[in-house]
């Protein structure tokens, strides 16, 4: 039993709550739960989770959960039971032949997870009026029922098309509308959840205990999806996938790779491609980084969510998503290398020998993701003192890697490099400073990436005797970039910019 300030209860045995549903009679209804109670599973979670193609599933659930059209369509709803409403009716409508498969799923679920220990008490009890009360679906619930070793006289539970109204009518609300005051001043209930306190007060005898074997397991946790681990589980909260690779290594990839090619829209894709391809790979070695630490490591920094985390990390299959993915990405770039002027129709005719022509950057792209691989793999079982020095081989693999199928000149190489060192220096003043996250140096890395690019850019326009380096539109371009993307860590350098004086010395001191 969960105490709580608003109902006053004690802690209840199993052998109470058997005591409680043998008393019942034939004037008191035993209101039970369905998900994660009668079922020692989630119903919800088990229909989506049961979505055919599973790959296809995985993909729309994770669009729907991206797009929230529950934030604009359902306003005024609750969040989560809007969700799972809109996730239920979107993928049951776009992949309709679901509900075929459904039924003989549900027959096995009903028959693996009953809550026997529940339903045999139920059963004894010829007098009891049990009703099964969920905020479930009917249409996935009543095949599950059919099955389960339960007699049960009703099922009240959230309709298809209505069912976002009836969830926010809440338990309470849907069970008033089949049971009558007093009906409900007399039941039992049998529930897990505390969102059910409504109706918990309302009744003669509430009964809250959450059963050791159920479980809720996340719908498609099992299918692999790039970057996942990255945004649920390594830098959860951070947004990092937006800000880190779309917002800043995406950017300098294309201003030091695209920006030569003569089809920068096919290129910029291929790019585009090759850099998720990369981080299907990579996010691999983040995982590992974290099962290393919790091995040998004595007091790991690891999130909450690793150890809570149901996402799946094979390690084949990543493989497959980056090889997938640079299959494509090679063969766009391809296509750019093939003819600058071919045209969309000339295009399929040629399309054999563009083919074949990306073969080669295929092979390329798969030894770079290997070396890659293999690179992150001793990383990640050196110690610390060891890693400072391979971190710079890591970054290089980040951001110079894709030069082995595709080109550059001296400005891209100078950004490419500039941003690798930049970071590189930040992680060795991490790691002398204590290597925690929260020893991690305030740093003006952005602005540092921008002072080492000029330099650079300097640099060779001097040694090659091409002021057109320096002054080009691409390195204006990157420039901008750089100083826009950083604009907090120049304002932070700009603000301590000032002439010497005691105060300023002695905290220089």
């Amino acid at each position: 039993m969960v105490k709580t300030k608003d109902l006053q209860t004690a802690s209840f045995s199993q052998h109470e709550i058997v005591d409680s549903i043998r008393e019942a009679s034939e004037n008191n209804h035993v209101i039970v739960d369905f998900d994660e109670t009668l079922l020692l599973r989630n119903s919800t979670a088990e229909y989506l989770n049961s979505l055919q193609p599973r790959l296809i599933g995985s993909l729309l659930l994770k669009t729907i959960s991206f797009l929230k059209p529950w934030k604009i369509l359902a306003k005024s709803s609750d969040e989560g039971a809007a969700r799972d409403w809109f996730l239920v009716v979107i993928s049951t409508i776009l992949m309709p032949w679901n509900l075929l498969f459904w039924p003989r799923i549900a027959r096995d679920i009903g028959l693996t997870h009953t809550n026997l220990e529940l339903t045999e008490e139920l059963n004894k009890n010829d007098c009891a009026k049990v009703v099964v009360a969920t905020l479930g679906f009917e249409f996935i619930i009543n095949p599950i029922l059919e099955h389960m070793p339960v007699n049960y006289q009703q099922l009240i539970g959230c309709r298809f098309w209505n069912g976002l109204k009836d969830r926010n009518k809440g338990k309470l609300g849907m069970v008033k509308e089949q049971l009558s005051s007093e009906d409900i001043a007399a039941s039992i209930l049998v529930t897990d959840s505390l969102d059910d306190l409504p109706l918990l007060k309302q009744v003669a005898k509430p009964i809250l205990m959450v059963w050791d074997k159920s479980q809720y397991n996340y719908p498609m946790s099992d299918i692999y999806f790039p970057m996942m681990y990255i945004h649920k589980v390594k830098r959860i909260g951070e947004n990092y996938i937006t800000k880190a690779i779309l917002l800043d290594d995406l950017p300098i990839l294309l201003l030091s790779l695209t920006w030569i090619s003569s089809q920068p829209l096919i290129h910029g894709l291929g790019i585009l491609l090759l850099t998720v391809s990369f981080w299907c790979i990579y996010e691999y070695g983040y995982y590992e980084n974290d099962v290393v630490a919790e091995l040998y490591e004595q007091k790991p920094t690891l999130s909450k969510s690793y150890y809570n985390s149901q996402v799946t990390m094979n390690w084949w299959q990543p493989w497959i998503w980056a090889l997938a993915l640079g299959c494509v990405g090679t063969f766009a770039l391809a296509w750019c290398k093939f003819d600058s002027s071919l045209a969309p129709i000339t295009f399929g005719d040629n399309f054999s020998e563009v083919f074949v022509q990306s073969l080669i950057p295929l092979c390329a792209w798969a030894g770079f993701l290997a070396s890659s691989r293999l690179s992150f793999w001793v990383y990640n079982f050196v110690n610390k003192q060891t890693r400072i020095w391979l971190y710079m081989v890591l970054q290089l693999c980040r951001y110079c890697g894709f030069l082995v199928v595709t080109g550059t000149n001296l400005v891209g190489i100078s950004i490419l490099l500039a941003h690798t060192l930049s970071r590189t220096i930040s992680y060795i003043v991490y790691r002398y400073a204590g290597g925690s996250k929260k020893d991690w140096p305030k740093l003006q890395e952005k602005f540092l990436r921008w002072v080492l690019f000029v330099v650079v850019v300097g640099f060779l326009s001097v040694a090659t005797a091409d002021l057109s380096l320096l002054l080009s539109w691409q390195t204006a371009v990157i420039s901008l970039f750089c100083i826009l993307r950083g604009g907090q860590h120049f304002q932070q350098v700009i603000n301590i910019v000032g002439p010497i004086n005691q105060k300023s010395s002695k905290n220089a001191a």
